[in-house]
């Protein structure tokens, strides 16, 4: 199966910072994790990972299998 989709590249900015720290607190993300967190919830983006970690937050996690 083939899917056709548009690629982007997305930054945070240095006021994200603060909130990246937050999440990595609040939740026990490491810095990449809180950081994939934080994009996912400023660009209303859902997460496709096979890290379990993001369980533990409200947005949750999409695995290949659930978008496939």
């Amino acid at each position: 199966m083939f899917l056709s989709e548009v690629i982007a590249l997305l930054r945070l900015g240095v006021e994200d910072m603060a909130k990246i720290s937050e999440i990595a607190q609040t939740f026990g993300l490491d810095f990449d994790d809180s950081y994939q967190y934080v994009a996912a919830e400023k660009f209303n983006l859902e997460l496709l990972s096979f890290d379990r970690d993001f369980d533990r937050t409200p947005r949750g996690r999409k695995t290949l299998e659930e978008v496939m």
